[in-house]
């Protein structure tokens, strides 16, 4: 599938878009949710038929092309290749849960919109291939949960929520906007068709001298926008104080994560190269500094958040090391940690809905008033952590393995994370449904339902899906299983020796 008859692509990133603009003509909340639900279902409908289509390791399909941008040379180019459909399959499933099954009472037409326009936004990234136009998408996703917060920033929370996500999103924008500008620089100046165009740029090479200021741009805004340490703190503060959804859609698209594989390793192989010793610190030291606060955290939201904090630490220490293993875990842990991490957000959101807290001081018992309630958060608690059978079993596994075979004591800090996160777990769990409720709010416990039919799907497929992929991995695996070879250096000493050779095997995507 080189080209598609039907734009599919444009379809579904104009699909959500279209849906937020219908979303400002519905009057009845009720009817708004289910137009909501009908987009979101239909992107995700259009996912599966790409999906479908798509053929591993065949370079770019279903593309389409638009023209450029007059002036500045942006080339209106669309396709996927196997990193952004898997992304893009991912995005369109969380949208559709998040949508289907949040609480009514946070699911309001402004928070409706939201999402949908982040998910156009989040799509839109992941086909371009115009790395402007990505900036453009990038800073995009931003927007619409600016303005949300912007309008309902009067308490103090609210505006707490607003100033944090600014200073650490907003201008985190700015240094991949001068990285864009250094990339384009020479293009622009040589009159070049294309001078961003993801492939051109791929073709002219970026000289060794000029590689380390363009990629420490890079990783800052990588930084801000997967929250690593010490850029962490916007996450646990929207997850708690912000719109429902979509702090957790835009850190679980993992962007950032792509931005990285699709851009800063295939254009900056000597400068990413000099400095995965320094990634590989910075995401092991976020994995575990994530797992210890996690473990300190009272407020089910923050633990979720900081639970995320170190699967980002994760992530970013198997991609620096760039052997096979840890490059295949790292991109398995992105699918593994963003499904069942989500579902568990979903039955926190209702837990919270229900009992008018998320802080665990005030919660227990909740296991004889919500079964399976109870069930549900358990099962996708240790799917994200791990457990032997899961997705993440899998990834964990193929990370370990791959920063074992070269930095072996390297691997402690990672076992040592794990430990920790499967702790913060068990005890979030034990305080929140087992033992006896806290004083003074024994009475107000005992009224609690168990959750909904739509919450119970919704929990159950993100549960069913992390055990189903970890027992097959494998046609997951294969959908990125050229990008992998692709970027992987088989050795450290070979790692300049193998630049140039990966260099042109990436060009075609």
């Amino acid at each position: 599938m080189q080209a598609s008859v039907l734009p599919l692509l444009s379809m579904m990133v104009l699909l959500p878009a279209l849906g937020a603009a219908v979303l400002g003509r519905v009057a009845s909340p009720e009817r708004a949710r289910r137009v909501a639900v009908t987009v979101a279902s239909l992107a995700l409908v259009l996912a599966v038929g790409v999906l479908a289509l798509f053929q591993a390791g065949a370079g770019a399909q279903a593309t389409a092309s638009w023209g450029q941008v007059p002036g500045l040379g942006l080339s209106l180019r669309l396709g996927v290749n196997g990193m952004s459909v898997v992304a893009m399959l991912l995005t369109a499933l969380l949208t559709l849960g998040l949508v289907a099954a949040g609480p009514r009472q946070m699911l309001d037409m402004a928070t409706l919109r939201a999402l949908l326009l982040t998910e156009s936004a989040a799509l839109g990234f992941f086909f371009v291939q115009d790395l402007g136009l990505m900036l453009v998408f990038w800073v995009a996703m931003l927007l619409p949960a600016e303005v949300l917060i912007s309008r309902r920033a009067k308490a103090q929370p609210e505006a707490r929520a607003l100033r944090t996500f600014r200073i650490y999103l907003l201008a985190g924008s700015l240094p991949l906007l001068a990285a864009v500008v250094l990339l384009g620089l020479p293009g622009w100046q040589s009159g070049a068709g294309a001078p961003l165009g993801l492939s051109e740029l791929l073709a002219r090479g970026i000289p060794a001298p000029r590689q380390t200021a363009i990629l420490a741009l890079m990783m800052l805004a990588v930084a801000f926008r997967m929250a690593v340490v010490p850029f962490h703190s916007w996450l646990p503060v929207l997850l708690a104080r912000g719109p429902f959804g979509v702090g957790l859609l835009m850190v679980n698209a993992h962007t950032g994560l792509y931005l990285l594989v699709r851009v800063a390793m295939p254009l900056l192989p000597e400068a990413w190269t000099a400095f995965s010793p320094l990634i590989e610190g910075v995401g092991l030291f976020c994995a575990f500094y994530g797992a210890v606060l996690a473990l300190a955290q009272v407020d089910l939201r923050r633990t979720v958040g900081f639970l995320l904090v170190s699967q980002s630490g994760l992530m970013l220490a198997g991609l620096a090391e760039r052997n096979p293993e840890s490059l295949a875990g790292a991109l398995l842990q992105s699918v593994a940690a963003a499904v069942p991490l989500t579902g568990l957000m979903l039955v926190v959101r209702a837990i919270e809905v229900r009992t008018g807290t998320a802080d665990m001081t005030r919660l227990g018992g909740l296991v004889r008033r919500g079964p399976r309630m109870a069930a549900l958060f358990f099962l996708l608690g240790i799917a994200s952590l791990g457990f032997p059978g899961t997705l993440s079993f899998v990834g964990e596994d193929l990370l370990l393995h791959g920063i074992l075979g070269t930095h072996p004591l390297v691997a402690l800090p990672l076992l040592l994370t794990t430990a920790i996160n499967g702790i913060t777990f068990l005890r979030a769990f034990h305080r929140t449904f087992l033992g006896v409720p806290a004083h003074g709010h024994a009475s107000a416990l005992a009224t609690v339902e168990d959750l909904l039919p739509r919450e119970r799907i919704a929990a159950l497929a993100c549960c069913v899906l992390a055990f189903l992929c970890g027992l097959f991995p494998g046609p997951l695996m294969r959908l990125r299983e050229h990008e992998v070879s692709s970027l992987s250096v088989p050795a450290a000493g070979a790692a300049h020796a193998d630049a140039g050779a990966h260099g042109p095997a990436i060009a075609s995507h």
